[in-house]
């Protein structure tokens, strides 16, 4: 029995020995070892392909190098003067078969270069018959071998998968939106990610969720999701409109209203954002905004940003002409508007003006130009009220820094404006002057009061000098004596008006003169 299996082991050995270098997807030698054929037990016959050009061909020599394993025998070479190309075989006689060698083949060129195949071992077949016919008694019947026990290898991550609860959703602007929930029907989701974010809403990369109140009205936006693990990513699309539908409402009707910079409605604007049911958002941050039809103006903050659904204007006012009806817009982005009347009482001179003082000049509804830049549309001109400096009118001179001449100069672009509306223009040119200081100045003086803490009195102009002049009874507490104008004639004068009997003249600005503030509004 053992001697049948030692010949049908023999058998399937053969008795050719193919390279087992070689594989399918590596680069192709100029010179490869086909087969190793064993003739006998000291002889084979080599099979080798060359593809080296027969004119740069000199011959070829096959090396049979023992192993370092073996000693004893000796190396092999042999020649073969042949500038064949293609296949080719040789015998190599003289082997020991108790040795292993490593067999190549070289070809030289003209050139003296050597180019060489792949080494490859052989062994003879005579060699491994002894050493099957050594093995002990019960070599066909070995023990088992016992392999290691494999580590357990975690399986790979499947790909994500997930649906949403709500693909679709329309909300009115202002209103929390509700989003979606995520249901994961794949693998682990490592981190979600979306292509863009509704304004005002904010989205979470760990849970997926859309969260916020939308405060932009928007046509059907698709909106894509990206769920993401180490093995790939899946997506879904949330679709979300946003409406008109909110309202905005006026919540307060003023009773009066203050007609100048710096003073307000008497009771602020509160604007509610409500639904269609008439109900207040309370999530809802809007911005409003006030504007005012033709003829007056708002001055103050004309925006306010709702708390709870709830937005109330700080410090808003509205000047006009006295008597006409004013309608006030409210707005904010994506809602719809409100309005609001408003009709300022009448004043005529001798009312009370919005700084504490008497209004001795009324204009027509159209008004005239005023303020710093005389860019500002005024209707009335108030004077300070008697005692507005603890006291009689003081006498201070026009300016301080008058020079040696008894002139001085007045920075561009000057105080020769002489019309009604330009004493607040020539008031700050006058106080511009290098060295001119309240204590003996009559437009510094008059631009530092600060009646009803408004900031815009100023010294009259030639011709507001003389409508003050003429109300003069119902102003009160004038001097009969000459006041200041903040008009100059030239650089060593300016106009002034006496109050006794009107009489107007120019003086030197070094001259010591009463003066009455007053302000346009």
């Amino acid at each position: 029995m053992r001697t049948r299996l030692i010949f049908f082991i023999v058998a399937v050995l053969s008795l050719t020995i193919f390279p087992t270098s070689l594989t399918s997807n590596a680069a192709p030698n100029s010179i490869e070892i086909i087969s190793i054929a064993e003739v006998s037990c000291t002889s084979v016959e080599i099979l080798f392909d060359s593809n080296v050009p027969k004119k740069s061909l000199s011959y070829y020599v096959i090396s049979a190098v023992v192993d370092d394993s073996v000693v004893i025998p000796k190396n092999i070479k042999k020649v073969i003067k042949t500038k064949a190309t293609g296949l080719i075989t040789a015998e190599i006689k003289n082997l020991n078969p108790k040795a292993i060698y490593n067999f190549s083949v070289s070809a030289k060129t003209n050139k003296g270069k050597m180019i060489s195949s792949k080494v490859v071992k052989y062994s003879s077949v005579c060699n491994l018959m002894d050493l099957l016919s050594n093995l002990p008694a019960d070599w066909g019947n070995p023990k088992p071998i016992q392999l290691p026990t494999p580590s357990p290898t975690t399986p790979p991550i499947a790909i994500p998968a997930f649906t949403l609860s709500s693909a679709t959703e329309t909300r009115t602007v202002n209103t929390a939106a509700t989003g979606f929930t995520i249901n994961s029907t794949g693998g682990a989701i490592a981190s979600f990610a979306i292509n863009a974010t509704p304004p005002n809403m904010s989205f979470n990369t760990t849970s997926g969720a859309l969260t916020g109140t939308p405060n932009t009205v928007a046509a059907a936006t698709n909106y894509t999701i990206t769920a993401t693990n180490a093995t790939g990513s899946a997506t879904q699309t949330f679709t979300l409109t946003v409406t008109v539908g909110a309202a905005l409402k006026v919540a307060v009707t003023q009773a009066s209203v203050g007609l100048s910079p710096g003073i307000a409605f008497t009771t602020q604007p509160q604007i509610t954002i409500q639904d269609s049911g008439g109900n207040t958002i309370t999530t809802s941050t809007a911005v409003v905004t006030a504007t005012v039809s033709t003829g007056g103006t708002l001055v103050g903050t004309a925006t306010a940003t709702a708390s709870s659904g709830v937005a109330t204007f700080n410090n808003l006012g509205i000047r006009g002409y006295g008597g006409t009806a004013y309608t006030i817009t409210y707005t904010a982005a994506g809602l719809t508007t409100a309005t609001q009347s408003i009709t300022p009482a009448a004043l005529i001179v001798g009312n009370t003006g919005p700084g504490g003082g008497k209004i001795f000049y009324v204009a027509t509804s159209t008004g005239f130009n005023c303020g710093p830049t005389t860019t500002e549309k005024c209707y009335y001109l108030e004077a300070a009220p008697s005692g507005w400096n603890t006291g009689a009118d003081p006498s201070l001179s026009w300016a301080t820094n008058v020079n040696n001449n008894r002139t001085t100069t007045v920075p561009a672009p000057g105080a020769i404006q002489t019309a009604i509306g330009t004493g607040y223009q020539n008031s700050d040119a006058i106080v511009a002057q290098t060295g001119n200081v309240a204590a003996s100045s009559a437009a510094v003086a008059a631009r530092a009061y600060r009646g009803n803490g408004l900031t815009d009195w100023f010294l009259s102009s030639k011709d507001e000098l003389n409508l003050l002049y003429l109300q003069r009874a119902v102003v009160g507490g004038l001097k009969g004596d000459y006041y200041w104008s903040s008009s100059e004639t030239d650089t060593a004068g300016a106009w002034v008006q006496y109050f006794d009997h009107g009489a107007t003249g120019s003086t030197g600005k070094a001259g010591i003169w009463y003066v009455r503030p007053v302000r346009a509004f």
